[in-house]
């Protein structure tokens, strides 16, 4: 039998929450981009879409509006489920779910909503990683290198005529995580490669918030530590 179907509202327009919300309503279930906070009671489950820095003001803006056990899910990479603790507390089931490529990185407070996010990744063909709240940072940094390298990789293949379309994985990056994961490249000494790629996926995908973060950084003015 199924697991039953649910009534999931998106908040927020992060790429990250926005595909996870797609692959949700591509396994069943009923999908709604919300407008009025106010209709959040009628919802089984909500997901914000927000990158790390934009992540607390989604909370208050939603935090009136939730209801007891209702599923609240972000899905940055950058930030634990601790970022949900004031929806903890109003009693709803919170989790962090961000996307890894072939998995997600989980963060959770009980065996219930390690349960809840296991049969949704498993509808979705996904499997549940733990990543120490520790180590999301560096994660983050090496994660997003890897899938902007991957970007540009396709595009270099298009334009010498090997493929002739890219038919890879969701690209699932925002700018804000991306700029945001910076510190840590510098950290495992990848600034330099970081904002070179940063640069020309900006470029690629129109990213003019990323694009113009990677060139400002490449000023020989600039500190670009």
């Amino acid at each position: 039998m199924p697991a039953p179907r649910m009534r999931v509202a998106v908040w927020g327009s992060s790429r990250a929450g926005i595909n996870f919300a797609h692959r949700l309503e591509m396994a069943g279930h009923t999908i709604e981009y919300l407008e009025d906070r106010a209709e959040l009671g009628r919802f089984d489950a909500l997901i914000l879409a927000a990158t790390a820095r934009d992540l607390e003001a989604a909370v208050g803006d939603v935090e009136k509006h939730v209801r007891l056990k209702q599923i609240v899910i972000h899905t940055s990479l950058l930030a634990g489920v601790e970022a949900l603790d004031e929806l903890e507390t109003r009693g709803c089931l919170t989790i962090a779910a961000a996307p890894l490529g072939d998995s997600y990185a989980v963060g959770t407070l009980d065996e219930v909503a390690d349960t809840v996010i296991g049969l949704l990744l498993s509808e979705i063909h996904q499997t549940a990683e733990t990543v120490p709240e520790a180590r999301r940072a560096e994660r983050a940094a090496r994660l997003y290198y890897a899938e902007m390298l991957g970007v540009l990789s396709a595009w270099a293949a298009i334009k010498a005529g090997i493929i002739e379309d890219f038919m890879g994985s969701t690209f699932d990056l925002d700018a804000g995580d991306i700029i945001d994961a910076y510190p840590a490249a510098v950290e495992l000494g990848m600034a330099r490669n970081y904002r070179d790629v940063a640069r020309m996926v900006g470029e690629k995908k129109n990213m003019e918030e990323l694009e113009l973060w990677a060139v400002r950084k490449e000023a020989p003015w600039q500190n670009n530590s």
